[in-house]
């Protein structure tokens, strides 16, 4: 396997016509870097053909592998007996003297001896891929070849041995030939054993370069495969089309990459194995056809201009890993229901139950897509901070390693380049419009237009479907119900182009969705740090409460693991008491929430909690009742107005609609809440609530 040269070209070309191989108007040449190529000799006609490959003898089957190799080989994949078979033909021209040249030896003599894929990068070129998917890619993929050609050699025995020849730079070597260079056993119709062929012609890179989107025809014949294209002038180089590939299926597998290559992506793989409620997401994703082995994939060619946004798959999955329990439920609701449907009949016959499961998941499918094209506003917002951390994350891994990089030193180096600047391209892309959809969603929860008394909860939604005396399981975040109403008024399409040319960050945009639609305990203590209630509140939580020295990110946590759990803990317990106290408090003194809680206000919250919630409610209550009530009686009135029911309702709304941002590295928590319009706000009790401590 020396280096090719013009002797090597014409024994192969010659080897070629010997074997009844056909190429009138083709070349075999290097191009300008020094590669094998293909040029054309003449004008040649859209569908004309070009190139004529008979099946015997020049094809590499997995039947012809086989039968070159001992029988400790017989019990191997297909892939793997080829391999070894290439390592055997190599070795025979190695030992020409004794054993006889391969009859392969004029394509084996094309073949360069490094074949430079990621596959054969050294540490140096591997530390380019930092950052990207391409590097743990890389890893797993030599490591898991190393397991295979380990046990591969323990399956041969003395039969093949690594003291003759079969070591594992030779199995490397053969490996990455048929990743670059093996075409799919299905060219040539059925009947053919195996996955992929050896066709010691168009063996990728040493012969028929790739271009995307290039005209590339094969044609089975009962003697092998033609190859026709579209029309090629004189001189130009003759490419073939692999088919759709990502930079990254062509790094590993090819050794190159394409700039703006349209085919490009970036994986997106979620992960929510530690999420507490994954039972029931499985469940709910298992039903739209999503498993936690899917892969979704933001497409360079789509995503970069826009046409196609995200993928709805992807949106889908990020709804669900975003799901509240309550969401959680209220789906879980749809599929039982369909399920209860649909249940079997005495005396049914098997035929029967099939066909009507098949009815049941059919219909469950449906549904549940329906439903998830837009789950509520809460979940909504949910999502798209959750698929915002996830993308910035990817994207962060790259720009981190870009600055420490050195300069690309060779061609496998800048190939490693191109794919970091397609996939941070791909990344950026996939943020901008996360950030358009945030924006528009935004301004959608803000417009005056939005029916809050109708649209905050759709508790009854789902009313209609479930059975007598079971009640609906939950009302979710506003929106839904508008949808449910008028479906195309308020799903996905609240994006819009012009939610694209806001300018503002993401983080910008988050910070005003926390002034907008949500309330936290620090905005209720900033609120009535003067009045009587924001007093009563200080006294009982003296952590939080609030003067003008106070830090502007006093209800922000940082993300991670905390340093002390318990402290944590603590601080979200009573922020979420404080925001118990102010639900109630606004239900008996209506202020600027007044439309939001009156309509909280007709759904029953109970159904939230479970046994061990209703006793923590209680406790909560008995605990600030002698503190709140020695403060002012009159405004906390634990007989009549901060009842137990009460505060189970308001820890039921809390359950139901709370939310948190990720802005710059901290957590801004609250429950999602509109506000009446300013000077839309009509109440007779505010004296009540403007009462100033004396």
């Amino acid at each position: 396997m020396e280096a090719t040269s013009s002797s090597k070209q014409t024994r192969f070309t010659d080897w070629l016509t010997a074997n009844n191989a056909r190429f009138p108007k083709l070349e075999f040449r290097n191009d300008v870097q020094g590669s094998g190529s293909v040029y054309c000799t003449g004008d040649i006609a859209e569908n004309e053909i070009f190139l004529t490959v008979p099946f015997t003898p020049l094809v590499i089957t997995d039947t012809l592998a086989r039968e070159q190799l001992p029988a400790s080989v017989q019990s191997l994949d297909g892939r793997t007996a080829l391999t070894l078979f290439l390592v055997q033909q190599v070795l025979m021209n190695v030992n020409a003297g004794t054993n006889g040249a391969s009859f392969f030896q004029p394509y084996l003599d094309m073949v360069p001896e490094r074949i430079h894929t990621a596959l054969d990068f050294d540490d140096d070129d591997l530390e380019q891929l930092r950052g990207t998917n391409a590097f743990l890619t890389v890893k797993e993929l030599k490591e898991n070849l190393l397991q295979k050609y380990k046990d591969t050699m323990r399956v041969v025995g003395d039969d093949l041995r690594i003291e003759d020849g079969y070591s594992w730079e030779r199995f490397l070597w053969a490996e990455t030939v048929l990743s670059s260079r093996a075409f799919p056993a299905h060219l040539f119709g059925g009947g053919i054993e195996g996955e992929i062929v050896l066709i010691p012609l168009g063996g990728k890179l040493d012969t028929l370069n790739h271009k995307s989107r290039q005209k590339a025809t094969w044609i089975k014949t009962p003697q092998g495969l033609e190859m026709s294209g579209g029309a090629i002038s004189k001189g130009d180089q003759i490419f073939n089309n692999y088919g759709p590939k990502s930079n990254e299926e062509l790094l590993v597998g090819y050794g190159f990459c394409i700039e703006d290559n349209l085919d490009d992506l970036v994986v997106i793989k979620p992960n929510f194995s530690r999420d507490p409620d994954q039972e029931r997401k499985t469940e709910i994703l298992k039903h739209v056809g999503v498993t936690e082995q899917t892969i979704h994939y933001l497409r360079y060619g789509s995503i970069t201009d826009q046409s196609d946004s995200i993928p709805d798959q992807l949106l889908v999955t990020m709804r669900v890993m975003a799901m509240n329990p309550a969401e959680a439920g209220h789906c879980c609701d749809l599929i039982h229901h369909y399920e209860h449907q649909l249940e079997s009949e005495e005396d049914e016959s098997e035929e029967t139950q099939e066909a009507r499961l098949k009815i049941a998941e059919s219909a469950i499918s449906v549904a549940l897509r329906k439903e998830l094209q837009f789950l509520g506003v809460r979940n909504e917002f949910a999502m798209l901070d959750l698929l915002d951390m996830l993308l910035n994350a990817k994207l962060q891994g790259i720009l981190e390693w870009d600055s420490k990089l050195d300069a690309p030193k060779n061609q496998a180096q800048e190939f490693a380049r191109i794919y970091r600047r397609g996939q941070r391209q791909i990344l950026e892309a996939g943020s901008n419009i996360c950030r358009g959809m945030f924006s528009a969603l935004l301004q959608e929860s803000c417009s005056a237009s939005l029916p809050t008394q109708q649209a905050v909860f759709i508790g009854a939604s789902i009313e209609s479907q479930l059975q007598p005396g079971q009640q609906p399981r939950r009302p979710l975040g506003f929106g839904l119900q508008r949808r449910i109403e008028s479906p195309e008024a308020y799903t996905t399409a609240y994006f819009n182009e012009k939610a694209l040319k806001d300018t503002r960050t993401m983080s910008e945009l988050k910070r005003e969705a926390v002034r907008q639609v949500l309330l936290s305990a620090r905005d209720i203590m900033i609120e009535h740090k003067t009045d009587q209630f924001g007093e009563a509140l200080g006294y009982a939580f003296p952590n939080h409460r609030y003067d003008d020295n106070s830090s502007s990110e006093e209800d922000e946590d940082p993300q991670g693991d905390e340093d002390d759990d318990e402290a944590a803990m603590t601080m979200q317990m009573e922020r979420d008491a404080i925001l118990t106290c102010f639900l109630v408090f606004e239900s008996e003194y209506p202020g600027r929430f007044k439309k939001f809680i009156t309509t909280a206000k007709e759904y029953d919250y109970s159904s939230q909690l479970d046994e061990d919630m209703m006793e923590d409610v209680e406790d909560l209550r008995q605990s600030l009742q002698e503190t709140l009530e020695e403060v002012d009686p009159d405004v906390f009135d634990f007989s009549a107005k901060f009842t137990g029911q009460a505060f189970i309702w308001a820890t039921g709304l809390i359950e139901a609609l709370s939310l948190s941002f990720h802005i710059d590295g901290q957590r801004v928590e609250g429950v999602l809440a509109l506000r009446d319009a300013e000077g839309d706000t009509d109440n007779e009790d505010n004296g009540q609530r403007k009462r100033k401590h004396e």
